[in-house]
């Protein structure tokens, strides 16, 4: 892959391309992960189109970066776009990486030819109770609470069930301290909170989750959403929440059909 530099005014944003295809994917990565969860789908869709992952702010190699949020991560990814002459693209974000996909495709539908959002949930208001939103804010407090090594690999546990997919989720949070990963848990859910009003999506769009996805409540808000939506939703077996690592020949076949459909 092609290591390029984003060189923005909060901070630099690394981003990787690979392949030549004439059509775009960006895969955004979750919470507290990098660029490198997506391996297997750049070695896969790269030999048909032109793949794009990066570290998005305040993770890997792009930080130190001021101000992180959902909305200025976004506005770095349309900056990437913009950088590499990409008119319009295909967006897959996993987890947090589906919230900031879905602000792009909400604010720039025009860049937008699909989003596939991968254990990851609306960012619409109406799916989130009072109960919901009061455990959003106060988990990154409750995060603080637990002692490092124990925090990481339960997380890490808690988001993979292939040992190769966990040692890699375990890793990577090891290059984070339990302070930044509490702030990007509460930015993310600050950012969530900040959508007062519910839209549809104007760009087509598939939902993922593994079936052993246990993060928060993924499979209730995925599948509400996709009912009250008419989204299509597919779910990946033997896979937990980073179902791309955990089952990634199933994973790439499902999202496989889904692009080569909307094209």
């Amino acid at each position: 892959m092609k290591q390029k530099i984003l060189h923005g005014p909060r901070g630099d944003i690394y981003y990787w391309i690979q392949g030549e295809g004439n059509i775009s994917i960006v895969f955004t990565h979750g919470a507290t992960m990098d660029h490198q969860m997506f391996q297997s789908q750049v070695e896969f869709f790269s030999k048909s189109y032109t793949v794009i992952v990066w570290d998005v702010p305040a993770h890997g190699k792009s930080k130190p970066y001021k101000n992180f949020s959902l909305q200025n991560s976004a506005d770095d990814l349309i900056g990437i776009l913009k950088q590499e002459n990409i008119t319009k693209a295909h967006l897959v974000g996993q987890s947090m990486g589906g919230y900031i996909s879905q602000i792009v495709a909400l604010n720039h539908p025009n860049q937008v030819s699909s989003l596939v959002a991968v254990d990851s949930s609306p960012i619409q208001p109406s799916y989130y109770s009072r109960l919901d939103n009061w455990l959003l804010s106060i988990t990154p407090a409750l995060l603080m609470l637990y002692p490092y090594n124990y925090l990481i690999k339960t997380i890490a546990k808690g988001i993979a069930i292939k040992t190769q997919a966990e040692k890699y989720a375990l890793e990577t949070l090891k290059k984070l301290t339990k302070k930044e990963i509490a702030y990007i848990m509460k930015e993310v859910y600050k950012g969530l909170q900040e959508y007062k009003e519910d839209f549809l999506l104007s760009v087509p769009t598939l939902i993922i989750y593994g079936e052993l996805d246990q993060a928060g409540k993924v499979q209730q808000y995925s599948q509400q959403w996709s009912k009250n939506e008419k989204i299509e939703l597919r779910i990946i077996t033997n896979a937990s929440h980073n179902s791309n690592m955990d089952n990634p020949e199933e994973f790439n076949r499902v999202l496989n059909e889904f692009l080569e459909k909307t094209i």
